[in-house]
């Protein structure tokens, strides 16, 4: 037997395994049908986290030039811009490194051996762990809040969005009722 009819048959006997093949959700591992309902909430605050209002208004990560400087100081590194970057010495005086910022990732820096150095709040930052360190009523909250100014931002778009609102507004729905069953008195 060649080798590709090998493949196509382990493939169609992994999916006949599969009690629901259309199911899958796009996630990775995880299929939305497995995680719990915090998970489930985490995954999609995780999509639209900018959009919810411990975040909304509030800088993440923080803008200041000062909290990178000082960030920048303790770990012995210094700043220098792309167009300084060859003819600049790989340490100075003071003994620092140098780093350039990614200019499409605020706080995060790369060093000369190619490695990443982010230098972010990791404490607020909005992601998987600090999430799960929430209680669900509060990451109900913040979805809803995400939801409802994701919708007022979609007043802003020039495109049709009919299909994203409406799914926007049933996962409203749907969060409502998980965050009333959470808090029933608020």
């Amino acid at each position: 037997m060649k080798k590709g009819k090998m493949m196509k048959g382990a493939l169609m006997k992994k999916q006949s395994m599969d009690p629901d093949p259309g199911n899958d959700d796009g996630g990775g591992a995880v299929k939305s049908r497995q995680r719990s309902a915090k998970e489930d909430v985490i995954a999609q605050l995780l999509c639209r986290w900018w959009y919810s209002e411990p975040y909304l208004g509030k800088d993440w990560p923080p803008q200041e030039e000062s909290f990178y400087a000082e960030r920048l100081e303790k770990g012995s590194m210094r700043r220098v811009t792309m167009q300084e970057w060859e003819w600049l010495p790989e340490v100075d005086d003071a003994g620092r490194r140098k780093v350039y910022e990614l200019s499409q990732f605020r706080g995060v820096f790369r060093n000369s051996a190619g490695d990443i150095v982010d230098l972010r709040p990791k404490e607020t930052c909005p992601c998987l762990n600090n999430f799960l360190q929430k209680d669900l009523g509060t990451l109900c909250q913040m979805l809803l809040s995400a939801y409802r100014n994701q919708l007022k931002d979609l007043d802003n778009c020039r495109y049709n969005n009919e299909k994203m609102r409406n799914e926007l507004k049933a996962n409203l729905v749907k969060i409502t009722h998980l965050a009333s069953i959470q808090n029933p008195l608020r």
